[in-house]
C-alpha cells in the first residue's frame, strides 16, 4: 500500500470531519482535538501554518487571505 503524504492525510482528515482546506487557518486547537484520528503533530503542523501565514510581516497578506477564506465559507455553507 502505498503512503499518504502528511499533507494529504491531514487535508483528509479535516476533509472526512467536515472542514474545507482554507478552514484550516481558522480552526482552534480546541476543535482540533475533537477532529477524530488527528494527532499531536498534525495539530502542531497546522499551528505552524497558521503562525506562518498569521505573522507580523504577513498581516496584510493575511488579512486578505483570511476575508477570502471567511468569505467562500460562509459561500459554501449558504448553499
Amino acid at each position: 500500500m502505498k503512503r499518504e503524504r502528511f499533507e494529504q492525510r491531514l487535508f483528509r482528515i479535516f476533509a472526512e470531519a467536515g472542514y474545507s482546506p482554507v478552514q484550516l487557518l481558522t480552526v482552534t486547537p480546541e476543535e482540533m482535538m475533537e477532529i477524530p484520528g488527528i494527532t499531536v503533530p498534525n495539530i502542531r503542523a497546522v499551528l505552524c501554518v497558521q503562525n506562518k501565514v498569521l505573522s507580523e510581516k504577513n498581516r496584510n497578506r493575511a488579512g486578505s487571505l483570511l476575508e477570502k477564506a471567511l468569505r467562500e465559507i460562509k459561500e459554501s455553507e449558504g448553499q
